[in-house]
């Protein structure tokens, strides 16, 4: 069976309540990535007839902030499938004007949450359509290149922000409301709960004591991938780290690993970088405190950091 591109788009209509928001009435980055990654589930899922989990999200960038009782539509295509996996771009538009744009790649999974072929194919129907396979079979070769060691790295159920002073670790149970089918847990929610972890380790380094001395915002999430799915009943651990300052943001290492207490088993279901940048009472960005990394864990965070953001062009002469 074949499909071309515009037949795979899912779309709907959120109103941003304010539950999504912080103090500031701005949309909070984790329940953008809910609802960037739930549309993709969507479009994903149609297509593979069945369930497909999210397996890495790539490099995301908000571009513009969102806020409360803006209308958004939410977007999700897919460009390529490959046997068990599926390229899918996400979108939220606010105004006709895109305000977030995402790409990850969907697998879809048995009853056991084993990956099985798709089963469809997509035919481009137009030139445009054909940029689009293209772009998506490139991003797949890139981020197959970066996770060769993908299942080692599912066993890694070891501490990074261990001997970090800025850092947090939280243990949560996974319950129903956590889930998409009462069973595997939500991408989208582990998503929020990451963010909301990632914001409070920067905002404690801030030193942050409730409105008046203002936030910090969400900006980019890279190299989000998935080594291990969850299940209702699991205990998931995230541990969070500040692993860079520069002059107005920082970039927060987030590690999560889940934990079978019946079998007593660990496993290394997911890492990322969040990037926040601080703001004032106004809404314009200001400068972050001095950081400078000490020890030996704190250093090495902040070298890999600095290379990152190098190959990712966000470093100058005056970090930010």
């Amino acid at each position: 069976m074949s499909v071309s591109i515009s037949e795979t788009v899912e779309r709907t209509v959120r109103i941003v309540h304010y539950e999504n928001t912080n103090f500031m009435g701005r949309l909070h980055g984790g329940d953008m990535l809910q609802f960037l990654t739930d549309i993709g589930f969507i479009a994903a899922s149609r297509i593979a007839r069945g369930t497909a989990l999210l397996a890495y999200l790539d490099d995301v960038a908000f571009k513009k902030p969102v806020d409360l009782g803006d209308i958004i539509t939410l977007e999700a295509e897919v460009d390529y499938v490959s046997n068990s996996s599926m390229e899918v771009t996400m979108r939220a538009l606010r105004d006709g004007d895109v305000v977030v744009e995402a790409t990850g790649a969907y697998v879809r999974v048995d009853e056991f949450m084993r990956p099985t072929p798709v089963g469809v194919k997509i035919l481009p129907k137009d030139p445009e359509e054909e940029k689009k396979v293209v772009e998506a079979k490139a991003r797949r070769e890139r981020r197959l290149a970066k996770i060769v060691d993908r299942k080692e790295k599912r066993f890694d159920v070891e501490d990074p922000t261990r001997g970090i002073r800025n850092r947090l670790e939280t243990t949560t149970l996974v319950t129903p409301e956590l889930t998409y089918d009462g069973w595997i847990m939500s991408a989208g929610k582990l998503l929020k709960l990451m963010d909301d972890q990632g914001g409070a380790t920067v905002l404690r380094f801030l030193g942050y004591r409730g409105r008046g001395n203002g936030s910090a915002v969400t900006v980019a999430v890279n190299g989000f991938s998935f080594y291990s799915p969850v299940k209702v009943g699991d205990v998931i651990h995230i541990y969070s780290g500040l692993a860079y300052v520069g002059n107005k943001s920082a970039d927060v290492l987030l590690k999560v690993i889940k934990e079978d207490l019946r079998a007593g088993t660990r496993e290394h279901v997911a890492t990322a970088i969040f990037s926040y940048v601080r703001i004032g009472e106004d809404g314009s960005t200001t400068r972050m405190p001095p950081f400078e990394p000490q020890g030996e864990a704190e250093k090495k965070l902040y070298e890999e950091a600095v290379r990152r953001r190098a190959s990712l062009g966000l470093l100058h002469t005056k970090p930010t």
